[in-house]
């Protein structure tokens, strides 16, 4: 089970996921974004997905420690917490993005 935490409050993001330490790899659960930027601050990386819809998905990763909260406007982002399993046979969770 995922140790994240799911938070809803968002109202330009309803659906948003902070992840706990861990490696993580990115991938799409049905269509790939059609356009993407990146912006820095002093706080996070963010890349922020386009889709053909208009619905946006953002990834930030946060510098002070490394950890990645998502938020999008498309649908549940979705947890493969591989890191966390001792019998995963690669120890990477995947993230799957709407």
């Amino acid at each position: 089970a995922a140790q994240a935490e799911v938070s809803m409050t968002s109202d330009r993001f309803p659906y948003e996921l902070r992840l706990p330490l861990a490696p993580y790899r990115f991938e799409w659960r049905d269509e790939a974004a059609v356009s993407a930027s990146k912006d820095q601050t002093a706080l996070y990386t963010e890349e922020r997905y386009t889709h053909a819809d208009g619905t946006v998905v953002v990834i930030r990763e946060y510098g002070a420690d490394g950890s990645f909260h998502i938020m999008s406007d498309r649908a549940e982002i979705e947890l493969i917490d591989n890191a966390r399993d001792p019998y995963a046979p690669e120890p990477t969770s995947v993230v799957r993005l709407p």
